[in-house]
């Protein structure tokens, strides 16, 4: 009920900005069932979700325990930590408001619980993905895999995670040492949290699609439906 009632004022007051992200997010799935074998690979997928949004397919577009927990933290701690879904992360990188204040995140979340509502959960991380910032001269998932030699769709789980790592710690133009250990840690820990959530039911809302290990690179890849 509440959140229906945000959605609708969300819808009402912010009805440009609406437009803007959920024809950006239409936009960029159009072009992924168009360009099926640049799509982003499962694997990359179920990555992001363990390493950014573990809740994803049970949230409402915005997770109030991350968003409680992180508070709490703030507050007695002194201490940040990352309560963003992937839903609030697509709007954020869409919308380009990356200013750290209470107005902008209220507006990313409002905005994020429409895009849980407009779009199926299980295209979302395919459309963070393709337009998430990796690093320097890596704007975007494709561009990404062509600095790294990667295919865009078949990805080993590794390939995958030093991937996704890059995510939270771009790839500056000169790498120094400090970040390429974080990027190898980062990885590790996706790694680790693959193994665990591939049991809990994490990746139940991506697994509706038909999924195969191509012959040759043993990677992951799946069909995603057109838009």
């Amino acid at each position: 009920m509440l959140i229906g009632l945000l959605r609708f004022v969300a819808k009402i007051i912010m009805r440009k900005d609406w437009r803007f992200v959920h024809d950006r997010i239409a936009f960029e799935l159009s072009q992924i069932a168009k360009e099926d074998k640049c799509s982003p690979s499962l694997a990359a997928q179920l990555l992001l979700v363990s390493g950014e949004d573990h809740r994803h397919g049970r949230h409402c577009g915005f997770d109030l325990y991350a968003i409680c927990r992180a508070t709490w933290k703030r507050v007695t701690w002194q201490s940040r930590e990352g309560a963003s879904t992937i839903e609030q992360q697509i709007v954020r990188v869409i919308t380009k408001r990356f200013e750290v204040t209470v107005r902008r995140k209220v507006r990313e979340i409002l905005l994020a619980a429409l895009v849980a509502e407009s779009f199926p959960k299980a295209l979302l991380p395919s459309v963070y993905l393709r337009v998430g910032y990796y690093g320097w001269r890596m704007d975007g998932y494709s561009q990404a895999c062509n600095s790294l030699g990667l295919h865009p769709k078949y990805l080993s789980l590794g390939q995958a995670a030093s991937l996704v790592a890059r995510l939270k710690y771009p790839q500056p133009r000169v790498m120094p040492g400090h970040r390429v250990d974080q990027i190898r840690c980062r990885s590790q820990h996706l790694l680790a949290l693959y193994q665990y959530h591939k049991l809990d039911g994490t990746y139940d809302h991506l697994l509706h699609q038909p999924i195969y290990i191509d012959p040759v690179t043993s990677g992951f890849a799946r069909s995603l439906p057109g838009y």
